[in-house]
């Protein structure tokens, strides 16, 4: 009680607004989203169940007729259809079992994620965390008891000193908070230094991420089940790696909850011969073409 009335008494005198768009933000929880940015996030409705990037369904026409033709009998109640293939699926052994995506990287979404990578954005990343841990209650298979601690992506130890805090540290607590799960820090580290992953291909973000993470004390993780934890997720490999360096480990199960899937990836222009370094986005058709391209078998050893 003491608590609410002090917080109505500072939202008198400090307003809050929205880290995102600078609206005021009166009641809204979480406490540092608006209602409308809280709308423009909206959750992937059909993800796939192996990497969580969006799939496309379309009803079929043809079916529809013949489940309708008189000769069929009349209508019928038609069957559940078959989720597609998905694309960043297909040819990949992930090593994590499954993961769970919250929303698409554009927009909205790219915008937190840039305000959540800064020390300053860190309010924001609990009310994402907050968002999330609601959102996961909802979710079809999802069962906190079923893992033994959250496992947050971790910094490289001189990068978390530039930057003071990390987002996927934040995001793992507020989401054990909620759901009364463990969240640990310790569990799994980043072994050496690696570059942004942000401006490079498919191909350059795999290898940039090969055996980037080691667990410290294995005897702490085997026959045990974890859930990893990040803000964005495009190519895959920085959870690939994590969830490879835990499941060599010994660990029973790794999952991972994601807050953005991105389904672009950059690409490089202009002539190989010079030094050039223009990009450009790949669209979600070109990005699907890449990963066949580049997944060769000599690059999928090396990553698994």
């Amino acid at each position: 009680m003491i608590v609410e009335g002090l917080r109505q008494i500072l939202d008198l005198l400090f307003p809050r607004v929205c880290m995102l768009c600078r609206r005021p933000v009166v009641e809204e929880q979480p406490a540092w989203l608006c209602s409308s940015c809280q709308d423009d996030l909206s959750p992937i409705p059909q993800g796939c169940t192996k990497c969580g990037a969006p799939i496309q369904t379309h009803p079929s026409p043809v079916l529809n007729a013949s489940l309708n033709h008189p000769a069929s009998g009349g209508p019928k109640r038609p069957k559940k259809p078959k989720l597609p293939e998905c694309p960043f699926c297909k040819g990949q052994r992930w090593e994590f079992s499954r993961a769970w995506c919250y929303t698409v990287y554009q927009s909205t979404a790219s915008r937190a994620v840039r305000v959540m990578k800064e020390a300053h954005g860190e309010p924001l990343t609990r009310s994402i965390g907050d968002l999330l841990a609601v959102w996961l209650k909802s979710q079809e298979g999802f069962t906190p008891e079923a893992y033994d601690t959250i496992v947050p992506i971790p910094q490289y130890w001189l990068r978390r000193l530039t930057q003071r805090y990390n987002q996927a540290n934040t995001l793992g607590e507020r989401i054990g908070q909620s759901l009364s799960m463990g969240c640990s820090e310790s569990v799994l580290r980043r072994s050496r230094w690696t570059q942004k992953q942000g401006m490079k291909t498919i191909s350059e973000r795999r290898e940039n991420l090969l055996e980037a993470f080691e667990v410290p004390k294995p005897e702490t993780v085997r026959y045990r089940s974890f859930l990893l934890i990040d803000d964005v997720m495009t190519s895959g490999a920085t959870l690939q790696e994590a969830a490879k360096a835990l499941r060599a480990a010994g660990a029973r199960r790794v999952d991972a909850v994601v807050f953005a899937r991105g389904v672009n990836a950059p690409k490089r222009l202009g002539n190989p011969q010079t030094q050039s370094r223009s990009k450009e986005d790949l669209t979600f058709d070109q990005n699907i073409r890449e990963i066949q391209e580049t997944t060769t078998e000599d690059l999928r050893r090396r990553i698994h």
